[in-house]
């Protein structure tokens, strides 16, 4: 739904106009004149404009709400985790800013990592348009636009992607406009507390809206892959919701889904259960242990560097204003599937 809306045309909001026939339902017998059972938001809207358009306010207050609710709970833990802190956890508004451009930043890393290993997985070369360094890069823009040339490449093929699902061209296209266009998406640093309360205002609503579009990721979960305890059976740790506490779960699969999946189920491994299928989302995705074992972070892929043998990758970690770096080799079988894409040798 957009936030902003003209309400002089009855068919702009259908979901303002399915609350107003709820909310009426919820407080009053249906309308009945003579057998005839008008819906309560086509006679609000041609008997009074005023009224109609007055209780919009109301409707958004309630659809916001319930979509805060929606991510908090269940969309992926790096996007949950950041938005919760934003609505809730910040201390300053120099801080809130620094979780809003989080938020928006784990938008991108999980829809991108989703999109990249959804190519993997369904074996699509990429060669044209696009380079392996394209996907391994730290730069917000380029994911963006490799998502756009994936989607792209995938219908090209007759083989279109599951995530365009969660995210359609349209909202990609905002995405993109919005980080080239705001002083807020840009990490310019904000000089005061009256300009990142200026900021946080100038691009909230995007943000809302955006969320919305996606709502879609709700439904896709994130697992570290913990075991097979038995043939159609998976342990696996979830990363679902703001908390991060750590939460386990028996995943019950089919015997399709084993079969066309089995080549993820590896110590370590990072999957995404999305539309029945699940796939990797290392190296995009990796995770850090604390030194009890007690608590996993998810960790988001910022960058490669070093030269061989000591090739590093560096992630940052969820939650955390801090970075770890990996050995190569621990993802290496991983960077090797996305260079069989490219038509290129494992390293």
């Amino acid at each position: 739904m957009r936030m902003h809306i003209d309400l002089t045309r009855f068919d702009a909001c259908p979901p303002y106009n399915a609350w107003l026939d709820r909310t009426h339902a919820e407080e009053s017998d249906p309308l009945n004149i003579l057998g005839f059972q008008p819906r309560p938001s086509e006679v609000l809207f041609a008997m009074s404009q005023d009224t109609y358009q007055a209780a919009f306010a109301d409707f958004q207050r309630e659809w916001e709400e319930e979509l805060k609710e929606t991510v908090f709970n269940s969309f992926p833990a790096p996007i949950a985790h950041y938005f919760y802190r934003f609505e809730t956890g910040f201390e300053n508004d120099l801080q809130r800013l620094h979780f809003l451009r989080d938020t928006w930043e784990s938008i991108t890393d999980v829809l991108h990592a989703m999109t990249i290993s959804e190519c993997r997985y369904r074996g699509l070369a990429l060669a044209d348009p696009l380079r392996i360094s394209d996907l391994l890069t730290d730069r917000v823009a380029q994911r963006l636009l490799n998502i756009e040339r994936l989607i792209a490449v995938a219908a090209s093929a007759g083989t279109p992607l599951k995530v365009e699902r969660i995210l359609p061209i349209a909202t990609l296209q905002k995405m993109r406009d919005l980080k080239q266009g705001r002083n807020a998406f840009s990490h310019s640093a904000a000089q005061s507390e009256a300009q990142a309360r200026s900021w946080i205002s100038e691009c909230y609503a995007d943000v809302i809206d955006t969320l919305d579009d996606i709502r879609g990721l709700a439904a896709a979960e994130v697992y570290r892959y913990l075991s097979q305890p038995d043939g159609n059976t998976l342990r696996c740790e979830v990363f679902r919701g703001h908390a991060l506490t750590r939460t386990i779960k028996t995943v019950p699969l089919t015997l399709a889904q084993v079969a066309a999946s089995q080549q993820y189920f590896q110590q370590g491994q990072i999957l995404v259960s999305h539309d029945a299928e699940l796939f990797s989302l290392r190296p995009l995705l990796h995770y850090k242990e604390d030194d009890s074992g007690h608590t996993t972070k998810l960790c988001l892929f910022r960058r490669t560097h070093g030269d061989a043998p000591n090739r590093r990758i560096e992630y940052e970690i969820v939650g955390e204003a801090a970075r770890v770096n990996v050995e190569r080799g621990v993802v290496q079988a991983d960077i090797n599937g996305l260079r069989a894409l490219f038509g290129l040798r494992p390293e």
